[in-house]
């Protein structure tokens, strides 16, 4: 059986926990304040624990209240405070840089840039807020993975084999197809992001 204290550590304990969203000042006032209004009634009523955190209220419920008191909206996203979010249009940038690199010229660094800016790119779009996880799969299969698809397979089919008259050809096609797909691909996520 549980104990006076340990009723009301643990109720604390829930309701800091269910109003981790709040700034950590915001959150330690709460419990505080709870903590307070419930010694002063369990000294006015000292057997009726469970009663007076019955009327307290449901955590969930407080720490909602408090959410709303703060100027948050039901169904807006929380951001977690410390955790910086990298802006919408950085990825998309470096998701246009990459494909545009390894055209550049002939310095094998830009393809090894191209490749970093790539990979940073999927990273940012993975972690970001401003879109759903179909959009974020979509906007990637686009500019990322449809593209390296149609590279793999041009080095496969023309490269390899070495069809020197076909290389010049095939090449320049598959370039404008990776070009094309990162652009309709950057431009959808770029439609597509939440503020």
């Amino acid at each position: 059986m549980k104990t006076k204290d340990t009723l009301v550590q643990d109720y604390l304990a829930a309701v800091e926990r269910e109003s981790a969203a709040l700034p950590p000042g915001a959150r330690q006032e709460l419990v505080a304040d709870l903590a307070e209004h419930i010694e002063v009634a369990l000294t006015e009523r000292p057997g009726a624990v469970r009663e007076i955190l019955q009327e307290v209220g449901d955590p969930r419920t407080i720490a909602g209240t408090a959410l709303q008191e703060l100027g948050h909206t039901p169904g807006t996203p929380v951001r977690k405070p410390g955790r910086r979010r990298s802006p919408a249009w950085l990825p998309i940038a470096l998701l246009l840089i990459s494909a545009v690199l390894p055209y550049t010229g002939g310095i094998a660094l830009w393809a090894w840039l191209a490749v970093i800016a790539k990979i940073a790119a999927v990273v940012m779009v993975c972690r970001s807020r401003h879109w759903t996880a179909a959009r974020k799969w979509t906007g990637l299969t686009l500019t990322v993975f449809v593209p390296v698809a149609a590279h793999v397979t041009w080095y496969a089919l023309v490269v390899v084999p070495d069809n020197s008259s076909a290389i010049e050809t095939w090449r320049w096609t598959a370039v404008a197809l990776v070009l094309v797909l990162t652009l309709v691909g950057a431009g959808w996520l770029w439609r597509t992001k939440r503020p």
